[in-house]
């Protein structure tokens, strides 16, 4: 008997824990995370740490998201500090099609897609808020962007805030952060308990 070369069966130990396999629904989410950690706009900087759950929800439930902000307090006069707006919102866009400019049929058909977006989005908005209570400047709306039906997903006050002192800006910013993390939140357990 060779003393480096086993030749029996050792069972596995049961204290040792194994990690159990992931579901389809988990790699799907996981790699649309990954997917979205790997985003980057013109100036290379990454989306916003409290915007890329709701990024991700969205991938995972295929639209076509093309930018997203977490929302930004300004305060000072630093004008280099002042990015962003005071209220998350996720832009869904489809992409631009090649030859669009010139192509009537192809600027009919992105519009087309971005409407199916529009609407497939007003389901699950209206099943969100089938039964849900919450103030009406947080409900999440649609804010239309440009000529071919693409929209921002954000609180229906948004807008208004820019108005705001500093200190009530900060307080609709948390109001709107949770009304999109809640939203979120359902997109994400739709999407594992959806068969």
């Amino acid at each position: 008997m060779n003393p480096d070369k086993h030749n029996f069966y050792l069972p596995p130990n049961p204290h040792q824990e194994t990690e159990p396999e992931k579901s389809e629904k988990e790699i799907l989410w996981e790699q649309s995370r990954l997917e979205t950690d790997k985003i980057t706009d013109g100036l290379g900087l990454g989306i916003d740490e409290k915007i890329k759950e709701a990024v991700t929800a969205l991938k995972v439930h295929e639209f076509s998201t093309s930018q997203s902000c977490e929302g930004h307090i300004h305060e000072g006069t630093d004008e280099e500090q002042k990015h962003g707006v005071a209220y998350p919102w996720v832009e869904i866009y489809a992409p631009e099609p090649e030859g669009w400019e010139e192509d009537e049929q192809k600027k009919k058909t992105w519009i087309e897609k971005n409407i199916r977006q529009q609407e497939r989005m007003k389901e699950l908005v209206d099943e969100f808020y089938n039964g849900r209570e919450t103030p009406s400047d947080a409900r999440l709306v649609f804010h239309t962007i440009g000529i071919f039906g693409g929209f921002r997903i954000q609180s229906s006050g948004a807008e208004n805030t820019r108005a705001f002192p500093p200190e009530k800006q900060k307080e609709k910013l948390e109001l709107y952060r949770k009304e999109m993390n809640d939203f979120t939140q359902f997109l994400k357990t739709k999407h594992f308990l959806e068969k």
